[in-house]
């Protein structure tokens, strides 16, 4: 195999497989979920918290929409990857959280899913908010 050869394989692996901030939203649906008996006021500002603490920046959060975007950049262990968090009332006194966490390029098995780490932070919280009361 040429030099030539070897290259043009390396720039087809690492163009192919990428994903994007919308992809993540369009993975509505797909991903971790679990629903809290809490009101979507009572859960919002606990799901921004759980992206504010996490190693991903916060791209953009509306409540209107319910829709939370962050993303990390490349580590030593992973090109980044690209989370969506769905944040859904259910009703009056529920509501579902869903986290959507896609790897950048989709062959880096390294990349973390980011999914318990915000829904165990959301728990966390809760958690501490009821031994208060």
């Amino acid at each position: 195999m040429t030099l030539r050869s070897i290259l043009l394989v390396l720039a087809i692996t690492i163009t192919t497989g990428c994903t994007t901030l919308a992809d993540s939203v369009k993975g509505k649906g797909t991903g971790v979920s679990k629903t809290y008996n809490y009101s979507k006021e009572d859960i919002w500002p606990l799901a921004v918290n759980a992206v504010n603490v996490s190693e991903l920046e916060l791209i953009s959060s509306s409540k209107e929409t319910g829709i939370i975007l962050a993303q990390r950049g490349i580590t030593a262990f992973s090109y980044g990857e690209n989370v969506a968090v769905f944040v859904d009332s259910e009703s009056d006194n529920t509501c579902k959280v869903e986290v959507v966490s896609k790897r950048a390029m989709q062959t880096n098995v390294f990349a973390p899913d980011w999914s318990a780490k915000i829904l165990n932070e959301i728990t966390y919280k809760l958690d501490e908010v009821a031994k208060v009361d």
